[in-house]
């Protein structure tokens, strides 16, 4: 059974979408469940949404929390993960 690229590209996303959302129920598994997700897009040329790039920390593959240290200062978005101290800046621009 051959499938098209357009329907194993849906398959991959919704198998990435229920890993992310696994991930944000099962806090011990997320570091795996993170994982398979980037492999899955990785194999299938496909680029994650900045919704779900933006929701964990990519050295340590942990969802930021509440325990996340958010700050916003002249144009950027600072999170700092309570996991592993891993600084992500994100820039903005205000409307």
């Amino acid at each position: 059974m051959n499938l098209s690229k357009k329907d194993a590209e849906r398959i991959a996303r919704e198998r990435i979408s229920g890993l992310v959302h696994m991930a944000r129920k099962h806090h011990e598994m997320s570091t795996r469940y993170l994982s398979i997700a980037e492999n899955i897009a990785k194999r299938m040329d496909i680029t994650l949404p900045k919704e779900i790039k933006r929701a964990y920390c990519k050295s340590c593959k942990h969802p930021y929390d509440g325990n996340s240290r958010i700050r916003v200062k002249e144009g950027l978005v600072t999170v700092k993960c309570a996991y592993c101290d891993n600084v992500r800046r994100i820039p903005y621009r205000a409307c």
